[in-house]
């Protein structure tokens, strides 16, 4: 490939999303009034569109019906009628002279199809609508209108002539090059189309036509776009023709392989335009739908995006079998969208099958409308019918032929009834019940290799086995681990076989979401329909649907031995060679074309499923590469026009992972039969039998097969089928070889070739020859560094420095130096009083500051010299990189120094050191090139003439062949050269000369640049996460808390977190979080690099008081962070959350992944209000992930930088964005590598867990050796040590830009010519990075346009609170009423932040009646001390972080949101109409009050919603109470905590994931619990439980009416007598199985009861003593026992911790102050804990099983109450909770009666053990 081919940035590529909506008016009548209502509409969301920096929009428009007294007017026509005439309305070619061209093409083309031109005219614009620089964006539309002569016979024949005349137009247009920019907005009879690069505001204002008194319409719908680009084009606005669409359609580049396909298929041509969008793309096969197919607009809407019908039992039986008959015949259009269609009579709204985007219906006797936002048309209050949603799936639309509207019920069972499809489904499909049944017996397993030497044939080794085939076998489940792979990329090694390793899996980021496969499955099917599809083959047909895409043995049997469809099989094998190269990449590249050949043949005989298998291998014939078969396959199929004629099952030994399955699914087998799996269920020694194994695996597979289509967005395992969902991972498909089988797969840096494929695939059969025994099978150190294999990032030599670093002499504290010695007493206190969440440092503490503890000032920084161990390291690191690379930045070389060169080896080496190729430039230090005349060159060398003689003969023998002659001149080297030296002589440079160190920037400017990496309070242990923080911010560094929380004693000090994270599960995130002082940045987590696209899991082992306190969980009770963030489904919702953000007044930074397009997505993020941009890699240490997540998805981190940098660059965006990079950093000159790539901030993850003493063990989700993850008594680290590392780190970039010539990291940013790929003997295949250096130009605006964040009301309030409230003596204020529109966003959620921080930083000493003081020294407001009134329609996070004392009371309609991180207050919702006239009038899902995901997040507070909500009302929900009567999908979803009352309808899904709190559900049918999450919830009639939570019920319902005046509340509660016994109570199975002996004795063994017991005991005992200690109290506050008291608690409590500091001072047998007994406790010293352990355990040891989960229960139950006392926000109304746990205590406190407790057994153990030393200390006393 040539070399400038090669790009990362693409601007064609872009993602795009926006607000929708319609407008129509029910009567018909055509009326100004409605473009009015539609200009209001579309001013209220500017939002939803975005903008240049030159505040030019990214495009919006409006589709609407031809108006007929306007084109009366203009065509002076009095007595035109409908469908007499149409419009077509044109942007013309860009080139000015191709315009006459188009004209003219149009004009020929209407006269063809008769169709009689009446006038040409350029839509007339209002240029004072938009600004300067918009104005030369925006492109004339030329339109024309046209006749109807007569001829046509019918209104719908006149428009189908229109419609054949676009096709031929378009045919011709979008294929000619010299009308590149021609394109139809509209052309029809019925409609037409106004759009340009507008912002929504603009688009009626701008088209004088729309502002025209007589343009009169009845049906209008609209799109506002925000794209990823910063100059989007301009047809690709939207509306489209017939729709418009708010989304992203996943399967788009499947669907256009489809759409090609059916194409070809019916001997004709799809042509899509340049640059077309996937929106665009599915108008264009709606039109195909319409015209072609002659379904109706709303038929071909439902067929091309069906509903989740696949687990929907509640469909009727002729709908479902309706939607399953589309299936087998129709390509499914996947991915979240709300789509908007008309075709001029009908107008809807369609919303996909899971509901991922908004849309808002309102109802007015006239009027119907439904748009992105509730409130964007301010109808009057009393003539609102209703308000509602569409539902997930949903539809509604207005047909003007009859005059009404119709809904999703009704449209489906209309539609089922037009044929009988029962029938035709019945005659369309079989199952494999419907084939003869076979055995395993039944397999022939014939084989001519034995199992082991097979599987080396099919490129296994044995971490095939270890990390992804045995555990699925085994467990049914992938293999979880941690801390990353970590192995040198493909292109660095070829040890490993296969090609799955050569694609990573794709996933969403941004522009959509991914999908939680485990909460929402309901919407997601591996179902799969095998055979010709019934519009391209024979009539009588069939097609085999299976259920899974996983075939096992006996199954293909059944499919190969059956007659009711057409099978062929094919070997798919070749004749290797290992003697050379091209011979055996020749022979493999034959045996391929004749594969595909067959096929083709076969395809053409409309056979039905065509089966390849490499079963057959055998000595002389290996297997095909897999992947390769199938690519080639599945295009040969496409480009034959074959492809839906047959279906693919691969039987093959090569699919060992479920990524190699997904990869073989993905580029276009339908089904496969892995046989590697058989033979491996064989051989496994388990006590399983082969077809357990099978199902095993079969479960794990479908199980990561969901998560993997979820990871892009997708529902449909027949979506990803063929969709190519992978980017290259150093595989260089743009090669001319490879490109045939992976035209879609483009490749930024190349890497292996067909060659090197077919090259392995020899290799591996050969080694297979060899192989007797399964210990003979190949280990490559893929996950743990064999010393012989590829290089790991962090592997042996590195951790071994970096111990050595962690034990050198504290060097930054003064002419003192301080051993970091986690065995010196002093030392290891200071740390440990740091650490101790109770103590805070004051300004007068100087032992801390002498210690090194504390920041270090700029000074200190700046004058600190790099010590020896770090010399030492970087010099051993730097070594071991040259020998194994193990990132693609360890062979991007930076210039060479030549100057010092002095022998001819030397110079050999250095000048073999560059690539020859794949590179931009060359620099050389001390050398210096010239050319000169024909062609010759001048090489100037500093030095002498003998050294101009070594670098000849050098250069000789390097290039020898190259040079036509050399000669050497008295000062240089004259060389003539060939083309191949001359083209690397042209590109050589000079690099500056260096610099003195003191000209570089100070040090403590390049600390400001570092970061430590987001690992959360969960994954690692409370000591270790604020010695991150704290480490790092002594060296004065970003420090990064990671999701879940801090606590709130390290707030404003030193061991608080800069930056803070919000994930997907909000954990941690309250008002108190974000009013942090030391809070500089907060990071929105929308992927890691470990395993973008997923979620995480906290396991319940990890779950301590502690971290539940922190995170509003149950102690013991695993916590989900679900793959998306349900506040994020969009650009323009990251936007809201980046808003939400900056309520806290600070900068906001969105965490990406690499991957393909992530240019385009950063450009989007910048739009969208971000400050930095954080790029991680595709590795990553982390808790817990599957190993294939760590393996197989995102690209190298170096791409994504570069990527990121030259999109924003080009796009005018670079000044306005940080670019973190987040690198596995270790030394300085990783940051300047990446700095040179675009970076300017520079993430430390791994690297700072290994300065607290990490050893790399990658067990840190089991058993961590250094105590960083799990086992905290193991700790030992110490954050100063950390510090040291940081500073070392910035000096030494300081001295690289010294040799450099450059004085700081800014000069040196993108200077990509610094950097030069180095010639290594490692690389596979061709590595290309000269896209990856490609030096852009930045743009720069003078005025640029930003998103930015308004918060004008809550400032007002803040002020006005300051100056009224706060100085003045009342308890009680009230405020308003503000009137809000959409624009208004987030309300309330920085004034709730302002006031913490004015409370508890600002003013701490404020002396007010309303003020009160926490035990954690938190200052709040009394309840209801101030009320906000506000009234209209408020947009998104209406009253996000709502604060203790505040009701934030709103009458009208809120968006999405509201209650978003609420942590206490009221926030109060009520209808603009009366309540009762509302609720009489309306029934369920017509009276939406909110919409989606309120109280995502909230920790605390009450909310009363008089009317209903939305989906996922609240979902992660740790601690508010609601009232609401209604919800949509979903509620509860994955709650923690807190109360939830219904009084309404509900949708499915109620809490799924739920794992704590308690719901309440008015349940008058008595459906409700089918509508429940059955794996996650109990639903349990009121009346039968404890009357404490009927109590706690009626309390909820009477604050409800207080606040609302419901009607409907307070009819329950005037018949409550009735009322009760229709309430369920919904309580989740999680804290049933926590908290129940029966249950616990069912999931957990004798020895997991003993151990948790014994590690919550032996904890219990040391924490308390060590509360005495910080609290200096008396243990038990100094109580005694009575005289002759015995057998009581405090007795036993007595003798308990007796014999614990007994033990204690055992262990310091010299005591000599209480210091060393305090120190024991203080850092849990692991032999205290383990002899204490050891007592307990023989304490525990005579109870039976029943009572040790009587105990284990009771322990729960007391974590439960702790947890909850110590959550920082208190400000909850858990009454059911306190039900809960008041119920549980007393049922265990009966069966706890007959049981010693645990204390008095270990009382009566250390009673034996003190009489047994007082009789030892007597013999000794009587011996002496």
């Amino acid at each position: 490939m040539n070399n400038e081919c090669r790009s990362l940035f693409d601007r064609e590529k872009e993602h795009a999303s926006c607000g929708v909506g319609f407008l129509t008016d029910k009567t018909g009548e055509q009326t100004h009034q409605l473009l009015v209502l539609a200009h209001e509409a579309l001013c209220t969301i500017p939002h939803r569109g975005g903008m240049n920096a030159e505040g030019i929009g990214d495009g919006a428009g409006v589709n609407i019906d031809l108006s007929l007294d306007f084109y009366r007017l203009i065509l002076n026509n009095p007595a035109l009628e409908k469908g007499k005439f149409g419009v077509g309305n044109f942007f013309f070619p860009y080139e000015k002279k191709a315009e006459s061209i188009a004209r003219g093409l149009i004009d020929k083309t209407l006269e063809k199809y008769q169709l009689a031109m009446a006038i040409w005219r350029e839509i007339p614009v209002d240029d004072s609508a938009v600004n300067a620089a918009s104005r030369k964006a925006q492109q004339v539309i030329h339109q024309v209108v046209f006749l109807n002569s007569g001829q046509f016979g019918s209104d719908n024949a006149f428009e189908q002539q229109i419609n054949d005349a676009l096709a031929e137009l378009e045919s011709v247009g979008f294929t000619q090059p010299d009308m590149d920019g021609f394109y139809p907005l509209s052309m029809s009879s019925k409609t037409q189309v106004y759009k340009g690069r507008l912002n929504s505001g603009e688009v009626v204002p701008y088209f004088k036509d729309l502002i025209h008194p007589q343009h009169k319409i009845a049906i209008l719908f609209f799109h506002t776009r925000f794209s990823t680009n910063t100059e989007p084009a301009t047809m690709m606005a939207q509306p489209f023709r017939r729709m418009a669409h708010n989304g992203e359609l996943n399967t788009d580049k499947k669907n256009r392989l489809s759409e090609d396909a059916i194409a070809r298929q019916q001997k004709k041509h799809v042509t899509f335009p340049k640059g077309q969008s996937d929106s665009s793309r599915l108008d264009q096969t709606l039109s195909r739908r319409i015209n072609e197919d002659k379904l109706d607009i709303v038929t071909a809407v439902l067929a091309m995006m069906p509903p989740a019908w696949e687990n929907d039992s509640s469909l009727p039986g002729k709908v479902r079998d309706m939607l399953e008959y589309f299936s087998l015949c129709e390509e499914k259009n996947d991915g979240p969208a709300a789509l908007i269609f008309s075709d001029g009579v009908k107008v809807g709204a369609r919303l996909d099958r899971l509901g991922l985007r908004p849309l808002r219906s309102v109802e007015t006797e006239r009027y119907l409308a439904v748009m992105s936002e509730a409130g964007q048309i301010e109808f009057p209050a009393q003539e609102i019918i209703k308000q509602g949603r569409i539902q997930a799936g949903g539809m509604i639309y207005f047909d003007h032929a009859t005059g009404r509207s119709y809904e999703t019920n009704e449209i489906l069972q209309n539609l089922a009834s037009k044929q009988d499809y029962s029938s035709l489904l019945k005659k369309s499909k079989v199952t494999l019940d419907d084939f003869p049944t076979f055995c395993l017996d039944d397999v022939n397993s014939q084989q001519h290799f034995s199992t082991y030497s097979r599987y080396v044939a099919y490129s296994l080794n044995q971490e095939s086995f270890k990390f992804f085939l045995d555990p699925m076998l085994e467990y049914g489940a992938e293999k979880i681990s941690a801390m990353g792979f970590g192995l040198a990329p493909n292109v660095l090694t070829d040890e490993e076989g296969g090609m799955s390793k050569y694609f990573s899996q794709r996933f969403a980021q941004v522009t959509n979401p991914p999908l939680d496969s485990l909460r929402e499955s309901d919407g997601m099917t591996l179902r799969v329909a095998l055979g010709g599809k019934p519009n391209f083959s024979p009539k009588g047909n069939l097609q085999l649907v299976l259920n899974s895409p996983i075939l096992q043995p006996q199954q293909l049997e059944q499919i190969v031995r059956q007659d009711k469809i057409q099978v062929k099989v094919f070997d798919a094998l070749f004749s290797p060679t290992v003697n050379d190269k091209s011979k055996n990449s020749a022979a493999l590249e034959r045996a391929l074309h004749a594969l595909c050949d067959k096929v083709e043949q076969a395809a053409k005989e409309y056979c039905g499923i065509i089966v390849l298998t490499d079963k057959a291998i055998n000595n002389s014939y290996a297997a095909l590469p897999a992947l390769l078969v199938v690519a080639a396959v599945n295009q040969r199929l496409i480009k034959s026009g074959l492809r839906f004629n047959t279906s693919l099952i691969y039987q093959t030994g090569q699919a060992a992972s479920s990524h190699d399955i997904a990869c073989l699914l993905g580029f276009g087998t339908s089904a496969i039969c892995p046989t590697s799996v058989y033979n491996r269920s064989l051989t496994l020694i388990n006590n399983q039998s082969v077809a357990q194994g099978l199902n095993n695996f079969q479960k794990a597979v479908e199980k990561s097969l969901m998560k993997t289509m979820g990871k892009f967005g997708l529902c449909t395992v027949e979506s990803y089928i063929g969709g190519e969902f992978f980017e290259s991972n150093f595989i260089d498909s743009d090669s001319e070889c490879l490109k045939a089988y992976f035209p879609n797969i483009s490749s930024p840096v190349g890497g292996a070739r067909f060659e090197d494929i077919a090259w392995g695939a020899a290799k591996w059969h050969f080694k297979a020859l060899a192989i007797n025994d399964e210990n003979q099978i190949p280990l490559l150190g893929l996950f743990k560094e064999r010393q012989e294999g590829a290089g790991h990032s962090f592997g042996n030599t590195a951790v071994r420095e970096y111990i050595n670093m962690t034990q050198e002499r504290l060097m930054y504290t003064g002419p003192t130096e301080i051993a970091i010695d986690s065995n010196s007493l002093e030392a290891d206190d200071q740390a440990q009083a740091v650490l101790n969440q109770n103590t805070q440092f004051t300004e007068s503490d100087t032992g801390y500051k002498d210690d090194g503890f504390e920041a270090r000032s700029p000074a200190q920084i700046d004058n600190f010299a790099i010590t020896p161990s770090y010399r030492t390291f970087i010099q051993n690191l730097t070594d071991e990189r040259e020998k194994r690379p193990a990132t693609l930045r360890d062979i991007l070389l930076l210039p060479l120094d030549l100057s010092k060169v002095e022998t001819e080896k030397r110079w050999v080496y250095l000048l073999n050191r560059y690539h020859r190729e794949g590179n931009n430039n060359y620099i050389w230090h001390g050398v210096e090139v010239k050319t000169a005349n024909g062609g010759n060159f001048d090489i100037y060398i500093d030095g002498s003439a003998k050294k101009r003689e070594i670098f000849a003969a050098a250069l000789k023998q390097v290039w020898g062949a190259s040079i036509v002659a050399l000669s050497i001149e008295q000062n240089y080297l004259s060389v003539k050269a060939d083309q191949e030296l001359a083209h690397f002589l042209s590109r050589v440079k000079s690099n500056c000369s260096s610099i003195p160190l003191n000209d570089v920037e100070p040090a403590h400017l390049i600390t400001a640049t570092l970061a430590s990496g987001a690992m959360s309070h969960g994954a690692l242990n409370a000591n270790a996460h604020e010695a991150v923080a704290q480490g790092t911010n002594i060296a004065g560094a970003m420090s990064n808390s990671g999701e879940g929380g801090e606590h709130y004693s390290r707030f404003n000090t030193i061991r608080s977190s800069k930056i803070k994270q919000f994930a997907s599960g909000r954990f941690g995130v309250w008002v108190g979080y974000l009013a942090d002082p030391n809070l500089q940045e907060i990071e929105i987590k929308i992927a890691q690099g470990a395993k973008p696209g997923e979620g995480g899991q906290l396991p319940y082992t990890k779950v301590s008081v502690e971290i539940a306190a922190a995170r509003g969980g149950t102690p013991g009770v695993e916590l989900i962070s679900p793959p998306p963030h349900h506040d994020t489904y969009s650009i323009e919702d990251l936007g809201q959350l980046i808003h939400d953000a900056k309520a806290a007044r600070v900068r906001v930074i969105v965490k990406l992944v690499s991957s393909e397009g992530i240019g385009t997505i950063a450009v989007g993020v910048a739009k969208a209000g971000a400050d930095v941009i954080n790029v991680a890699g595709n590795t990553g240490g982390t808790g817990a992930a599957a190993v294939t997540s760590l393996k197989n998805t995102g690209r190298a981190a170096e791409i994504g930088i570069a990527e990121v940098h030259q999109a924003l660059s080009e796009n005018g965006l670079r000044d306005k964005v940080t670019l973190r990079c987040s690198n596995a950093h270790q030394t300085g000159s990783d940051v300047i590598k990446s700095t040179i790539l675009g970076g300017d901030s520079f993430e430390f993850g791994t690297t700072a867990l290994m300065m607290l003493k990490c050893v790399m063990a990658k067990n840190c989700n089991v058993k961590c050796p250094a105590g960083l993850t799990t086992n905290p008594e193991l700790y030992q680290g110490d954050p100063r040590a950390l510090a040291q590392y940081f500073l070392n780190v910035a000096h030494e970039v300081r001295e690289i830009l010294a040799t450099l010539g450059y004085q700081s990291l800014k000069a040196i940013r993108g200077k990509t010519d610094l950097l030069h790929l180095a010639n290594h003997h490692s690389i596979v295949g061709r590595l290309d990075v000269t896209g990856l250096l490609n030096e852009v130009k930045e743009v720069r605006y003078s005025n640029p346009v930003y998103l930015e964040a308004d918060f004008t009301p809550d400032n007002q309030v803040f002020n006005q609170l300051v100056e009224e409230y706060f100085n003045s003596s009342q308890s009680e204020i009230e405020l308003g009423s503000i009137k809000l529109n959409n624009r208004n966003k987030s309300t309330g959620g920085q004034l709730s932040i302002d006031i913490e921080r004015y409370l508890n930083y600002q003013n701490p000493e404020l002396n007010h009646p309303a003020v009160f003081k926490a035990e954690n020294g938190r200052r709040f407001l009394a309840p209801e001390s101030i009320v906000l009134k506000t009234h209209g329609s408020a947009g998104q996070s209406y009253a996000a972080f709502n604060n203790t004392g505040l009701i934030l009371q709103h009458t009208g309609t809120c968006n999405d949101g509201v209650g978003k991180g609420a942590s206490g207050g009221h926030i109060v919702i009520l209808n603009q109409s009366s309540h009762s006239e509302m609720s009489r009038k309306n029934a369920k899902g017509q009276n939406v009050l909110i919409g989606n995901f309120a109280l995502f997040g909230a920790t605390g507070g009450q909310v009363f919603i008089g009317g209903e909500a939305g989906d996922r009302f609240a979902v992660r929900n740790s601690g508010a109470s609601a009232v609401t009567e209604g919800v949509g999908d979903f509620c509860c979803e994955y709650m923690t905590n807190g109360t939830i009352v219904n009084l309404g309808g509900y949708g499915k899904g109620f809490g799924n994931g739920m794992s704590g709190g308690m719901a309440f559900q008015y349940d008058v049918d008595g459906d409700f619990s089918e509508q429940c999450s059955q794996d996650s919830v109990l639903t349990l009639p009121l009346i039968e439980h404890d009357p404490g939570y009927e109590a706690a019920l009626k309390w909820h319902l009477n604050e409800h009416v207080r606040f609302t005046d419901s009607d409907k509340a307070k009819a329950l509660l005037a018949d409550w007598q009735t009322s009760r016994t229709l309430f369920t109570l919904v309580v989740p199975l999680a804290l049933v199985q926590n908290q129940f002996p029966e249950q616990i004795l069912q999931s957990h063994s004798r020895k997991k009861m003993l151990e948790e017991l014994i590690h919550g005991e032996s904890n219990r005992l040391l924490d308390q003593v060590l509360l005495a200690f910080s609290k200096e109290q008396y243990l038990f506050s100094g109580e005694a026992p009575a005289y002759n008291e015995t057998d009581s608690p405090l007795l036993y409590n007595i003798l308990t911790q007796s014999g614990v500091l007994f033990r204690a001072k055992q262990l310091i047998p010299a005591l000599e102050t209480g210091q060393q007994l305090r120190r024991l406790f203080s850092v849990k010293d692991k032999k205290l804990l383990d002899v204490v352990s050891k007592d307990i355990k023989e304490a525990l040891s005579k109870y039976n099983d029943d009572e040790l989960a009587i105990l284990l229960a009771n322990k729960r139950i007391q974590d439960y109450k702790n947890a909850l006392e110590k959550r920082d926000v208190w400000d909850c109304h858990l009454r059911a909770t306190s039900v809960w746990l008041m119920v549980r205590q007393n049922e265990i406190d009966k069966q706890l009666v007959d049981i010693d407790s645990i204390a008095m057994r270990t009382a009566t153990l250390y009673c034996h053990l003190f009489a047994d030393k007082i009789r030892e200390d007597i013999e000794q006393q009587i011996v002496a």
